[in-house]
Parts: C-alpha cells; sequence; structure tokens
C-alpha cells in the first residue's frame, strides 16, 4: 500500500516589536542593534517610530512639547491617537505582512506620558481601543535621574523640552509605564551594557516566534 505523506511547511511569523522607555533609556540603541541583527540573519525588517509627523509637528503640540503651553489636554491625547491610528493602517499593516516592524515608542508611551500629565488612563485606553498589541514589548527601565543625566549629555547646548526640567515628570512617567505595560512585556535593567540588554532582546525575541 502506497503511504500519502502530508508535507509540513514552517513559516515564521513576522513580530511587531515595540520599545519602550524614558528618554534616554537607550530604546532608539536596542533597536537598531535589534534591527541590525535580524538583517544579518537575512531577515527584513522595518524600523519606524511613534509618535509621527502629524503629531510631532503639530503647532499645538509642539506648544506644549517645547514651552509648556497648553489649551486643552484632551484634544493633544486625541491628536496622538489619530496619529498613532494612521500609523498602524497605513505603516505597520503593511509592513507586516513583509517582515519584522520595529517600532520606537507606542502606546504604552502614550498612557505613561499623558497619564504624568493629569489625563485618566481609562481615557487613553478607550481613545486607543482599537491599537493592536505588539508581539513583543520590551521596556528599558532607567531611573529618572539618570534618564535625565544621559538627555543632557546627549542634548548639550539644545533648548531643553518642557517635561525635561523637573524629575518629578520622569518619576510619573516611569511610575505610569510600570503599572501599565503588558504583564508580558520584558522589563530589562537599562544600567547593563549594551551588549548584555541586546543579548536579553534577542533571546526573547527568539521565544517569541511561533512556527505554524
Amino acid at each position: 500500500m502506497k503511504h500519502r505523506y502530508k508535507r509540513r511547511i514552517n513559516t515564521v511569523k513576522n513580530l511587531l516589536v515595540a520599545f519602550c522607555g524614558l528618554d534616554g533609556s537607550g530604546k532608539t540603541t536596542q533597536l537598531n542593534l535589534l534591527a541590525d541583527w535580524l538583517e544579518s540573519n537575512h531577515e527584513h525588517i522595518f524600523k519606524t517610530r511613534q509618535p509621527c509627523d502629524f503629531y510631532r509637528q503639530n503647532d499645538k503640540v509642539r506648544a506644549y512639547l517645547d514651552d509648556g503651553i497648553v489649551t486643552n489636554m484632551h484634544g493633544i491625547a486625541l491628536l496622538a491617537a489619530a496619529d498613532r491610528q494612521f500609523h498602524v493602517s497605513e505603516v505597520i499593516e503593511p509592513n507586516l505582512q513583509h517582515g519584522h516592524v520595529l517600532c520606537d515608542r507606542y502606546l504604552y508611551s502614550s498612557i505613561a506620558f499623558f497619564k504624568a500629565r493629569g489625563e485618566s488612563v481609562d481615557y487613553i485606553k478607550a481613545i486607543n481601543k482599537d491599537v493592536p498589541e505588539p508581539d513583543l514589548t520590551v521596556f528599558i527601565d532607567i531611573s529618572p535621574e539618570e534618564a535625565l543625566r544621559r538627555i543632557a549629555l546627549r542634548d548639550a547646548g539644545q533648548k531643553t523640552l518642557f517635561e525635561e526640567q523637573d524629575t518629578s515628570v520622569f518619576v510619573k512617567v516611569r511610575d505610569a509605564f510600570l503599572e501599565n505595560i503588558p504583564s508580558s512585556a520584558l522589563i530589562i535593567d537599562g544600567t547593563q551594557s549594551k551588549t548584555a540588554i541586546h543579548n536579553e532582546i534577542t533571546s526573547e525575541f527568539e521565544k517569541r516566534r511561533s512556527f505554524v
């Protein structure tokens, strides 16, 4: 009797990886290291960031970020949510069809920063309710004091952003991050060496792959 064997084809799922943390935590550096590692293994990747220019270049947003001037923080949060909706549908989802997508900041950054600005977490989640969960969320944790020290070194001679002028803001942002990032997130001590952090990320990335 002739037996027929069904061939099993393994396919690797493309992952959406979100990098989060305080400014100066090293998230952009680690995103780039992961991208280089994936490309060295002949995998397709797309690097992006949130928020996009729709939000960043808005006059009302810039007035707050640069000088702390705001007439309606609810409206600023809505602009961030709209920016994210466009980004997901026009950038993230199409690129996931072709490779891994690595995103510098994501919804959890909005939750953390807007909570620190006095907005309700429930409100931020409600206006972002359709945003997909990443396959891997990386939170690189450093103290607010260390974050501001690194920012000062990085941006020497440049104008200090409004929220970077007071350590208490970053204390609130860090607390909000830790309270609201997914339980499945990879939380890493950001005071380790770049190599040690990178190794933790690549190890976790490999675990999150799913084979069908």
